[in-house]
């Protein structure tokens, strides 16, 4: 089984490397479930359709012994694609009021308090990096998605209000959090100010 952090990063490679893929930042997302784009289900399911069924027709129109080539392709492609898929289809996060929720690969739905979080680390990908959040309430758990690939705008905005109140934002309404988001500007630049917090390291927040 291909580990879901490494089909994450796949992911992520095809969001950098293919413009239509970009989601485009800065639109409400206050209680919506962002799913991946709908590009990157197309190449997943293009993937599993050339691993698992074309390649091994090819080799048997070929070379013959179809059953082989079956096996093989299913051995060789099996452990990257199918769990590609998968992870398209159930992976999710959807940014609320009081925290984050979020669907992982095995169809399982987490929640993360925004004021239970007790750490996030930016890790580097090559690019843009990859976001790590952990919460002192699921502490074997951690929430970790392409920034990039997910508006995680509310979820910047209640760290970086954090970081400089020393406390977590109360008594929030739709409001209030399209207030606290735009008073951090662009989500580029809540970006940077984020990554020169946790870029390569951990910002502590317990």
């Amino acid at each position: 089984m291909v580990p879901p952090a490494l089909i994450g990063l796949l992911a992520g490679l095809f969001v950098r490397n293919v413009p239509s893929l970009k989601r485009t930042m800065g639109q409400p997302v206050l209680g919506v479930k962002q799913h991946r784009p709908k590009l990157a289900f197309m190449i997943s399911y293009v993937l599993l359709m050339g691993g698992l069924i074309a390649m091994p027709l090819y080799v048997t129109i070929m070379h013959g012994k179809p059953l082989a080539s079956f096996i093989l392709a299913f051995v060789i492609c099996g452990p990257v694609v199918i769990p590609m898929v998968n992870h398209c289809h159930t992976f999710y996060i959807q940014q609320t009021l009081s925290g984050v929720y979020w669907r992982n690969w095995r169809w399982k739905i987490r929640y993360m308090p925004y004021e239970s979080i007790s750490e996030i680390l930016l890790q580097s990908n090559g690019k843009n990096g990859y976001l790590r959040v952990r919460s002192r309430n699921i502490k074997r758990v951690r929430l970790s998605f392409d920034p990039w690939q997910f508006d995680a705008s509310i979820l910047f905005a209640m760290v970086l209000s954090r970081v400089e109140h020393k406390e977590w934002p109360q008594n929030l309404n739709a409001q209030r959090v399209e207030e606290l988001v735009a008073g951090f500007g662009s989500y580029e630049k809540m970006f940077e100010r984020i990554k020169r917090l946790c870029y390569e390291r951990k910002l502590k927040l317990d």
